[in-house]
């Protein structure tokens, strides 16, 4: 019982405990606070909306010849399902070339022999399903819808004359650098056309049979149609201004691409 009213006391503890007990383990504090300025801000004209653009919409033939390895021989191709699949399509600017690149999948059904007799084939079909790469440029045509991309000016570099050294002074310089942020041109793949022959080169008669060969290798040339969009994001306006009330972007400098044409154009005679 004794100990049982021990327990039931209520312990006083003061206030200057509680004190000093918080200025030990409380630790929270606003270390730093400032008031901060405005910044200024200025309109940069551009367009209503900011939308893909139609550059240019073309179609590329690709002439593709490959030679194909069954898993097992084969005395008849049955069906061939192909799809196109683009791995690559990179625009290169000032050159108006688009690099494609990627590969045909093409599942094979074939039957494969399991035995001949008396005149007649029996089998079971098989499938093998292999990618068959192609690489290919071209050159494109924007008739006026051309990407709008601004290269980055050179930086400059301002001196100035130190009178003690009597030349450049080489602990103070003012500088600049422009960087500009283009949207990238990218492609679309409309459809697809693939018109192939697979021609059997190296067959091997089956038991005498007439105009039967079996045969796991054989060449296959195909010509594929690709229609290609290219796009970029492009600010515009609504409704369409003429192009003399179209709104020019002042962009930092005057920045221009060198191309090949700039060098072979001759000097005019005076």
């Amino acid at each position: 019982m004794d100990n049982y009213k021990n327990s039931r006391k209520s312990i006083v503890v003061s206030s200057e405990f509680h004190a000093s007990k918080c200025e030990k383990d409380c630790d929270a504090a606003v270390l730093k606070s400032d008031t901060l300025t405005g910044a200024e801000n200025y309109p940069w004209p551009g367009g209503d909306f900011k939308i893909p653009k139609v550059l240019s919409e073309f179609v590329v033939q690709i002439d593709s010849e490959s030679k194909i390895r069954l898993n097992e021989y084969a005395y008849e191709i049955k069906r061939i399902e192909k799809q196109v699949f683009l791995t690559q399509c990179r625009y290169i600017n000032a050159t108006n070339k688009v690099f494609i690149e990627g590969y045909i999948r093409k599942n094979i059904e074939y039957a494969a022999r399991e035995c001949s007799k008396h005149g007649s084939i029996a089998g079971t079909i098989k499938d093998t399903t292999v990618h068959v790469p192609f690489k290919v440029y071209t050159k494109v045509d924007f008739n006026g819808n051309k990407p709008i991309i601004i290269p980055n000016p050179p930086s400059m570099v301002a001196r100035y004359f130190d009178e003690k050294r009597m030349g450049k002074d080489i602990r103070e310089a003012d500088r600049s650098n422009v960087e500009i942020f283009n949207e990238p041109v990218f492609c679309e793949l409309e459809w697809a056309a693939i018109y192939d022959a697979d021609i059997n080169e190296k067959g091997k008669p089956i038991d005498y049979l007439r105009n039967e060969e079996e045969f796991n290798e054989f060449t296959d040339k195909s010509v594929v149609y690709l229609c290609i969009k290219l796009l970029q994001k492009q600010q515009v306006c609504w409704p369409f201004p003429s192009i003399k009330d179209q709104k020019q972007k002042p962009y930092p400098l005057n920045t221009e691409w060198t191309t090949p044409e700039c060098f072979d154009k001759k000097p005019d005679k005076k």
